[in-house]
């Protein structure tokens, strides 16, 4: 069984190293270009409203070496909104010519096209797992006392 996600070095940097094992040398790292946010022309109205989304969203660590992916992603939405389109004018079952109903052709691969786009998801940052693992964000809940500070102010 796997053990926990490796920290990131980034992460083990502002933590000081708790391990001490050795980290890649800071001067190494490369500084990739930001993203561009131009909506590519050919998508879709699914697909430019997620390249939009991540880019306001995401923007900020998506470099140019993350296009395709984002890409990708922006027309499996697409393709995702087309599937759903069909499956909602013909239904989610259909008819043998013996009328036995059976499952519609493309709900198999509209599941396989749903674990693809968790999975690009997932490489560019946009699930919380990832986030933390990346050491980008956080989600947290206000404490108790961070609460009663905003309410005072308020």
């Amino acid at each position: 069984m796997p053990g926990p996600p490796p920290k990131p070095a980034e992460k083990k940097r502002a933590l000081g190293n708790p391990g001490k094992r050795a980290l890649p040398s800071a001067k190494n790292l490369v500084a990739l270009p930001q993203m561009q946010p131009d909506v590519p022309r050919h998508l879709g109205p699914e697909g430019a409203a997620v390249w939009r989304h991540v880019m306001d969203k995401a923007g900020k660590w998506l470099a140019e070496t993350d296009a395709p992916i984002l890409l990708l992603l922006a027309e499996g939405y697409d393709r995702r909104a087309f599937m759903l389109r069909v499956l909602a004018d013909e239904g989610w079952s259909v008819m043998t010519d013996k009328g036995y109903p059976y499952k519609h052709p493309l709900v198999s691969p509209l599941a396989e096209l749903e674990k693809q786009l968790s999975s690009w998801l997932s490489l560019l940052g946009l699930t919380p797992s990832d986030r933390s693992r990346l050491g980008l964000a956080e989600v947290k809940a206000a404490s108790t006392l961070e609460r009663l500070q905003a309410k005072r102010n308020k």
